[in-house]
């Protein structure tokens, strides 16, 4: 299969030697595109700190997913099943998600497996979700730097704020409509 390794270019300035190749060779691997999406594409990623959101879209998820499983070596109890339901719509959006912390060369992987027939909606959500206005990447550049630099701003404090003002600006449909469950 070919695939363009464009969307790694592109984000190769905020990454570190080891995350470039460790994310070369895990594309290499499951010889599928991944598609980055999140702080990564935007200016409030702080290397080493901030997490590295990927989707794969793919004909053939379970092969994927077991690529997946054998590259990052991890156990199938890390794999969790998303269910998202399409705003305005009763249709729902099936996929899987993994984090992976590799804490010894500070790299961290949110990654969310789609069905190609998800495509559309999937790209239209990566859309939203990596261009915000300014304000909202300002407002993230100051949490993140009292949460990574300073730290008088919890992880978990972190993630909730980002949350909010994500679920704030596009009103509602993060909370309404993502569930993840363990498979």
């Amino acid at each position: 299969m070919y695939f363009s390794m464009e969307n790694i270019e592109l984000i190769k300035k905020n990454l570190t030697d080891y995350d470039y190749q460790f994310l070369t060779n895990l594309q290499r691997y499951i010889d599928t595109e991944l598609i980055f999406f999140g702080s990564i594409k935007r200016c409030d990623f702080f290397i080493g700190k901030s997490d590295i959101d990927i989707a794969i879209i793919t004909d053939n998820v379970e092969s994927v997913k077991k690529k997946l499983q054998n590259y990052l070596n991890i156990g199938k109890s890390k794999i969790k099943k998303s269910i998202q339901r399409i705003q305005n719509s009763q249709n729902l959006i099936y996929g899987y998600k993994i984090n992976y912390d590799d804490l010894a060369n500070n790299l961290y992987l949110e990654i969310i497996i789609y069905d190609e027939q998800y495509k559309s909606y999937v790209m239209e959500n990566i859309e939203k979700t990596t261009n915000l206005p300014i304000y909202i990447s300002i407002i993230y550049i100051i949490l993140k730097f009292l949460s990574y630099n300073l730290m008088i701003l919890p992880l978990d404090a972190l993630k909730y704020c980002k949350n909010a003002i994500l679920n704030s600006y596009l009103k509602g449909s993060l909370s309404k409509n993502l569930i993840t469950v363990k498979i």
